[in-house]
């Protein structure tokens, strides 16, 4: 499974441009100040079951709004053809470690 930073209950994700003091965490670009990069763009590549720019960015889909048809689970992660199903909503439950919020998606905040 990927570790992912989580603080306050939520997956830290960072919209920023990965930077040249940013450090791989098992195959993900994580900022020094604890963001995991991430972007809408689409991914050519799978680490740890999630899908990843060739920079390094996790490819995430808001699915606050509830789970899109097709969600296939992927080391206990939702994954649509958009990415990982994220959420800015709450965490009501942990699975190895990972906030989910009560529709199923990873509970996360974005940060630009």
């Amino acid at each position: 499974m990927a570790v992912l930073s989580v603080i306050n209950g939520q997956v830290q994700l960072g919209t920023a441009t990965p930077a040249v003091t940013d450090t791989f965490r098992n195959g993900i670009f994580t900022s020094s100040t604890g963001l995991n990069r991430a972007t809408t763009a689409a991914a050519n590549e799978f680490c740890n079951g999630l899908p990843l720019t060739d920079a390094g960015q996790i490819q995430y889909n808001d699915a606050t709004a509830g789970l899109p048809a097709g969600v296939q689970w992927s080391d206990g992660l939702p994954l649509s053809a958009s990415g990982l199903c994220i959420s800015t909503g709450p965490a009501v439950t942990y699975s190895n470690g990972i906030p989910f919020a009560a529709n199923g998606a990873v509970s996360a905040a974005i940060t630009p």
